[in-house]
């Protein structure tokens, strides 16, 4: 009798919580309903925040201004001398070389909402961001100081991601960043590590396999699945999970570990100077799950809104942020990407990242 009057009073207001109930909103890989998340947070961050580390812990950016003439220059001459047979789907595409300053706002979340960091690394090929003022706490990292110079230059992530565990007093806990990615709210270290050390693996609910039967063909896939049989032919477990497109926490001991135990099959894709279907994607998918394997990481959960920032979803993603952050219920990450430039933007994507980035920030500066 409720729901009958419900109905007809509101018919509006019925079909919308009708509708919300039997398809409730999910904007994470985890698969949790929009109106759940908050509950898994607040009780995840009660536990977390009662993990003291005493361990130092950095975190290490990529970085690319594909619209530096220097480095276009390059990246146009090698271009054009690949095979492009060879080429991973979009691994020449513009848009994973484009700089829309979301470094700025990424580094700018995390030293205000992980004030415990001791150190930040931005990886970059001989190239600055012009407003960064590098100090002992904020350091560039050239490519030339981690990478053989035979591989060099290089337009291969998977390359350059390869190799982040030689950066130079680099603590054994770090966390890899993608500038796409977002810290949302302030986090305590133990949302990344165990005060044992142990670090979060976390987990997308996704499928390697339903992707690739669904006919999903691009070098992350690729390098994921070459990943899953170096770990089978060593560990006998078929891993079919994929992480969260967020931050990846790893210890430095792991990396080199895989480093000494496949050196030959990192080794045969190092030369790819552009991303391939014959590579191997170390921080994000094989140092990771290997930890798992060697009981140095568990799995954790990390509720991480991901979306393309050139789809008009984006808006609606940004929208969903602004009123979670008005009401306390803000997930832990967000990621804006941007990798394929044949999507046409029904608006002009750039300025509204950057202005919707603006904007998040900025409120979070002054409300968080």
């Amino acid at each position: 009798m409720r729901k009958a009057k419900k109905f007809f009073r509101s018919p509006g207001i019925f079909i919308r919580d009708y509708l919300n109930k039997k398809y409730p909103v999910i904007r994470n890989e985890i698969a949790c309903s929009e109106d759940e998340e908050h509950v898994l947070i607040r009780h995840d961050l009660d536990m977390e925040n009662q993990i003291k580390i005493d361990f130092p812990v950095d975190v290490v950016f990529t970085w690319v201004d594909g619209s530096d003439p220097r480095w276009r220059q390059q990246y146009d001459h090698y271009r054009n001398t690949v095979d492009a047979t060879r080429l991973g789907r979009h691994a020449i595409d513009p848009a994973r070389f484009s700089n829309h300053d979301e470094l700025k706002y990424s580094l700018a979340c995390v030293l205000e909402f992980l004030p415990w960091v001791r150190r930040v690394y931005i990886v970059t090929d001989q190239q600055r961001p012009p407003w960064l003022t590098e100090s002992d706490r904020v350091r560039i990292i050239d490519h030339t100081v981690i990478i053989d110079r035979q591989y060099l230059p290089t337009f291969n992530s998977h390359v350059i991601e390869a190799h982040l565990h030689k950066i130079p007093d680099l603590a054994e806990h770090f966390i890899y960043f993608n500038d796409d990615v977002f810290v949302a709210r302030p986090l305590p270290a133990g949302h990344f590590f165990r005060s044992n050390g142990i670090a979060s693996l976390f987990m997308a609910k996704k499928s390697l396999t339903k992707m690739k039967s669904k006919g999903v063909d691009t070098p992350t896939l690729s390098a994921s699945l070459r990943a899953v049989d170096i770990l089978n032919n060593r560990f006998s477990v078929i891993v079919d999970n994929p992480l969260v497109h967020t931050y990846v926490p790893l210890r430095k001991s792991m990396f080199t570990e895989v480093w000494q135990h496949y050196q030959a099959d990192i080794s045969s894709f190092l030369p790819n100077r552009f991303r391939t279907n014959h590579d191997l994607n170390l921080p994000t998918f094989l140092v990771p799950w290997y930890s798992y394997m060697r009981g140095t990481a568990v799995p954790t959960r990390d509720i991480c809104y991901y979306f393309n920032a050139r789809s008009p979803a984006a808006a609606a993603h940004f929208k969903a942020l602004e009123i979670a952050k008005q009401k306390g219920t803000l997930p832990h990450s967000f990621c804006a990407n941007d990798f394929n430039s044949k999507l046409k933007p029904t608006i002009d994507y750039k300025y509204f990242l950057s202005s919707a980035l603006k904007k998040y920030f900025e409120y979070g500066n002054n409300h968080a």
